[in-house]
């Protein structure tokens, strides 16, 4: 098959959609098809992918999601392709995969991170009253109006949000969860966990908590660190790990005004992250939204249980008390406190750990890629037999 793509950052740094379509196109290309990506920005050409430049207007942003949108429709329309997927940047799509879900599900989601009724109201405000916002939200309705042959939801819950917001017909969108590298990520990637710990002083006997985003504030560090003075009353060893780039400041400002500043330690971004998972016992990721969480797929691959929320689609893979906790509202933190000491329990922890990685086992990478390119191919098949009628 001739396959396009448009997506505005190519680049796996960017984050955890951007590494999965990089690595989703890489596998096309392995097995024979013809990629050509429409973008404005990448970080190395792959061999045997076709990369097209995509120039935006410098300023201002909304303007910059708008000339993609157009330009990428035009450059795409001088060609033939079998299949063009979306992921929620382009006019149009033949197969479109959201990877940040509903934009407006986040809007209103998202919000809920802003404790106070100040900083809600001043947040709203702004984005009511930006540009931005409202375009990027006619950019990713418009795959939906025009046409689109199929929709590849990430998430149980992602489905939901797109049923119900659009009224899509449920036959019409089809749920391939993200996969993870079961190889990569791995318990045997312990074998850092010692040289890790000591980087931040913290013990073998201390029972670690990791928090990974590069959005404390819609992940749920605040309430994590609410929560970790309950924990501490009840256990000592409990700490907290934070990775990811992001301003710190605040959070640091949080934990000493909560009196566990001593027990929170910031590494920043980390260049080997596949090795701080099993350095930690817990994954902690109250987010607010996420459309399937790639850190929750990767925590579980190291063999790490993970306490998230009913906001995370990655959440709907998971069992309660078996894998991890998935809870209602992350502001809870009286609750979220008790899941994370249910887990701090040496037997329990052994036994989450494993099922753990059981669980993340079923999804792998070659599963997702593989479901994704049936799901082109019978969009190929049933053009190729409109064509011949």
């Amino acid at each position: 098959m001739k396959i396009a793509l448009g997506i505005r950052n190519f680049s796996p740094a960017k984050g955890g959609a951007e590494r999965y379509l990089v690595e989703l196109t890489q596998f096309l290309v392995q097995e024979g098809h013809e990629v050509h990506v429409f973008t404005h920005s990448f970080d190395k050409r792959i061999e045997g992918l076709y990369l097209h430049n995509v120039t935006l207007f410098p300023f201002p942003k909304g303007l910059r999601i708008l000339s993609f949108a157009s330009k990428c429709h035009k450059l795409m329309k001088r060609d033939n392709f079998d299949v063009i997927i979306g992921v929620g940047n382009t006019w149009q799509a033949d197969l479109l995969q959201p990877h940040g879900g509903v934009h407006w599900k986040w809007f209103w989601r998202s919000l809920k991170a802003y404790q106070s009724p100040w900083l809600w109201g001043a947040k709203f405000l702004g984005r009511v009253l930006s540009p931005k916002q409202w375009i990027e939200g006619i950019v990713e309705d418009a795959p939906y109006r025009t046409g689109v042959k199929q929709i590849v939801a990430i998430s149980e819950m992602v489905k939901r949000d797109i049923v119900d917001y659009y009224g899509i017909p449920e036959k019409k969108v089809v749920v391939i969860y993200n996969g993870v590298d079961t190889e990569y990520f791995h318990p045997r990637n312990k074998k850092y966990r010692k040289k890790i710990r000591s980087q931040y002083g913290l013990g073998a006997q201390d029972v670690v908590l990791i928090f990974v985003a590069h959005n404390f504030r819609l992940k749920g560090l605040r309430c994590l660190i609410q929560a970790l003075p309950l924990i501490k009353k009840k256990n000592e060893k409990i700490k907290l790990l934070v990775v990811g780039r992001d301003n710190n400041d605040p959070y640091r400002r949080l934990a000493k005004k909560m009196g566990c500043e001593s027990d929170v330690f910031f590494a920043g971004g980390v260049r080997y992250l596949e090795r701080y998972y099993p350095s930690a016992d817990i994954l902690v990721h109250p987010t607010f939204y996420d459309a399937c969480s790639l850190v929750v797929l990767e925590a579980l691959a190291s063999g790490v249980p993970v306490i998230t929320t009913q906001y995370n689609g990655a959440g709907g893979i998971i069992a309660d008390g078996k894998e991890g906790f998935v809870l209602e509202d992350p502001r809870k933190v009286e609750i979220l406190a008790k899941k994370i000491l249910y887990f701090a329990d040496p037997i329990k922890l052994k036994e989450a750990s494993s099922a753990a990685r059981n669980l993340a086992k079923r999804y792998p990478l070659k599963t997702s890629y593989g479901a994704m390119l049936k799901t082109m191919q019978s969009i190929a098949s049933k053009d190729s037999q409109l064509r011949q009628l």
